[in-house]
């Protein structure tokens, strides 16, 4: 092959294969057999092939470090991804760089200074997936990984969510469990894909239940502790308050916790809550929190890894990963006449 970047023919000669093949492979097409498409990738990762503005692929012992991109850092939720991002890192040998933070609409400003690092690639937590910045990155071949991302829409990003539908029908199902029939749903935005999917799994416990969701019982704001405080006036406020509220995240569910306190609504005597996310603040909240918890850890664990499979490129099954959710019982809910 040439000294310089080698070119999509000669990585068909070498391969033995069309240069068509070796464009399906580049683009993850279906229609090429195992064989070949191993074939093809062998000799893309002996070559440091990368398409696009990223040149090659440094070799292996050279440009060992990842970048993580997050919105911020006192988050609970976030340090528990990175949690697991860092540990499943030093096992596969990366260093891991905490870099620049996201934008206000959930991408990274500059991708060109990602494509001039010497990072091997990066993970995103809680990105927009779709937007310009993170196409850019993988239309160049620069590899992408996105935790829980806030939106999907046509990307082609590597992507590692949790299931939120069913988390949001299992949260619905503990309290109807509890005998609760009238069940408020303190929601994160409007725009936000997780957010559809847990209001979506929490009216669906209820239709199934034989309950008629009640719009005036859902509120949407951001996933914080404010925002919990505001979503809880709102339904606190009412005559007919519900008995319960779902939160759509931890923190939510404390600031809805705090305001029903300086309502003197007692939990769960008075008010049942159920968050989501099951941060290290859920056991340590008063009471503590029950909550839908979201394999943080593994989260982060699991994205380092099939990052790790696309600096090497190796195959990776699917686009999109979920992990399982499963509800933790605490002290925070109650049977309704309990």
């Amino acid at each position: 092959m040439s000294k310089g970047r080698p070119t999509l023919a000669e990585i068909a000669d070498a391969a033995g294969v069309s240069v068509a093949t070796v464009s399906k492979v580049l683009n993850d097409r279906a229609d090429v057999s195992l064989e070949t498409r191993r074939r093809v990738q062998k000799h893309l990762r002996d070559s440091y092939y990368r398409p696009g503005g990223w040149d090659s692929v440094r070799p292996r012992g050279q440009g060992r470090s990842i970048e993580v991109v997050v919105p911020e850092l006192q988050n609970p939720y976030i340090i528990g991804v990175l949690a697991g991002v860092t540990s499943s890192a030093a096992a596969e040998g990366f260093e891991v760089v905490i870099g620049r933070l996201l934008s206000s609409d959930a991408s990274v400003d500059n991708p060109q200074a990602l494509l001039r690092s010497e990072h091997a690639g990066a993970i995103f937590v809680t990105a927009d997936a779709s937007s310009p910045s993170l196409k850019a990155l993988d239309e160049a071949g620069f590899p992408v990984v996105v935790v829980d991302p806030l939106r999907v829409n046509d990307s082609k990003c590597i992507s590692i969510g949790a299931t939120n539908f069913t988390g949001g029908v299992t949260a619905a199902e503990h309290l109807l469990s509890l005998g609760h029939r009238r069940i408020g749903h303190a929601g994160g935005p409007h725009s936000v894909d997780c957010s559809h999917a847990r209001l979506a799994g929490y009216s669906s416990a209820l239709r199934k239940a034989g309950i008629e969701l009640d719009e005036s019982l859902v509120t949407h704001g951001a996933f914080t502790y404010d925002a919990g405080r505001q979503a809880a006036g709102d339904l606190l406020d009412r005559s007919d308050r519900p008995t319960a509220i779902f939160a759509a995240s931890d923190e939510i569910a404390l600031g809805v916790m705090e305001e029903a306190r300086r309502r003197a609504i007692r939990i769960p005597q008075d008010l049942s809550v159920v968050g989501f996310d099951d941060t290290f603040l859920a056991s340590r909240s008063a009471p503590p929190l029950t909550t839908v918890a979201q394999p943080l850890l593994e989260m982060g664990r699991v994205a380092t890894r099939s990052l790790a499979q696309m600096i090497t490129n190796d195959v990776i099954g699917t686009r999109h990963i979920e992990l399982a959710t499963r509800l933790v019982v605490r002290d925070s809910t109650a049977p309704l006449d309990g």
